[in-house]
């Protein structure tokens, strides 16, 4: 079956199952497909694509092993070559049950029977940031989540669990305490599980994800194990102790060292905190601010540094302190963009 060259079918379970397989099939182009959210926007398609979530989930590993990914794809092949007319929902469902059984050696399928409804508290809800804006959120159980800039967040919530994902930007989570119920925020390739705690998410736009624990505890899973770690789980996960930063460069490195709180947080009160940074590395937190941004091209003014305390909303005071404090000037320039250059040679420029 050729899931490229056709449409989901009509029924929102059957529907659910086919974008499924077209995910595991074909991540980049189910990530790039715009139609996908359309359907999705539909509160019964929703409901299908949460079960059929829901379940792949629970498989765990096994999804993401390259194994089973040759045995979706044989399945597949197999049901085109037999051309046998079956309906799409069991063309599909086999090749997603037959890889499943397969990595469980064929002794059972981890798969529960479908729920015929989905209660209130298990709605996906989303959440977003424009750039520039911050806003906090109470979830139904008294967590607070507040977004950076141009973030955005979806959270579901079931009787047993309660899932959060980070989908793009920065959050910070304030987790209400529920032994019971475990709080999970999935970010890029990590999973961070908390209990009650407070904690810093970022997903980096070249792929990395930065953690930050705040106070009490967090576990940070990978979400697609590699090697031995997809049959012990404890040996792709990470423990924080409140002041750590846990940073993973968007594969299998993993990195853990102590973090500077109070800067790496001042986001959260509406401000930014320079310590001798390199003017090339303010300059790229400072756009994150802002829709117009600041351009350097010169590698003398890139190494510059830089210290102190700016609004976050706030790019002139950052402008006006540079200019007071180095022999620069910003230029504008078509289309938005400001250059910072030498003084002497903004002057130079003709008007």
């Amino acid at each position: 079956m050729d899931l490229r060259s056709q449409l989901p079918p009509d029924a929102p379970d059957e529907a659910a199952v086919w974008w499924a397989t077209r995910r595991q099939l074909d991540p980049e182009r189910f990530a790039s497909d715009s139609t996908f959210a359309d359907w999705l926007a539909d509160p019964a398609n929703a409901a299908g694509w949460h079960a059929i979530d829901e379940r792949i989930e629970r498989i765990g590993s096994y999804a993401s092993m390259p194994e089973i990914r040759e045995m979706r794809r044989a399945a597949l092949e197999l049901a085109r070559a037999k051309r046998r007319p079956v309906r799409q929902r069991w063309v599909l469902g086999t090749a997603l049950a037959a890889s499943l059984v397969g990595a469980i050696g064929g002794g059972m399928l981890l798969w529960p029977a479908p729920r015929t409804a989905i209660s209130s508290g298990e709605q996906v809800q989303r959440y977003a940031t424009a750039i520039g804006q911050r806003r906090d959120v109470v979830l139904g159980d008294g967590s607070k989540v507040t977004l950076n800039t141009d973030s955005l967040v979806e959270v579901r919530y079931s009787d047993d669990r309660r899932d959060v994902r980070l989908l793009q930007g920065q959050a910070m989570f304030h987790v209400a305490k529920n032994a019971r119920r475990p709080f999970v925020v999935a970010a890029g390739n990590r999973q961070i599980t908390a209990l009650g705690t407070a904690f810093d998410v970022q997903v980096k736009r070249e792929g990395q994800v930065q953690v930050l624990l705040v106070e009490g505890s967090v576990r940070v899973d990978s979400v697609r194990r590699t090697g031995l770690a997809r049959l012990i789980p404890a040996l792709d996960r990470t423990d924080l102790s409140p002041g750590q930063q846990l940073v993973s460069d968007g594969a299998d490195l993993v990195d853990v060292s102590a973090a500077d709180v109070e800067r790496a947080t001042a986001w959260n009160r509406g401000t930014l905190i320079f310590r001798s940074d390199s003017l090339a590395d303010a300059i790229k937190e400072v756009n994150r601010y802002s829709a117009v941004p600041l351009v350097v091209d010169d590698p003398a003014i890139a190494r510059l540094k830089v210290s102190g305390i700016f609004p976050a909303a706030d790019r002139d005071d950052f402008l006006a302190a540079l200019e007071a404090l180095y022999p620069l000037g910003a230029q504008n320039e078509p289309g938005g963009t400001i250059r910072l250059v030498w003084r002497k040679q903004r002057a130079n420029q003709p008007d």
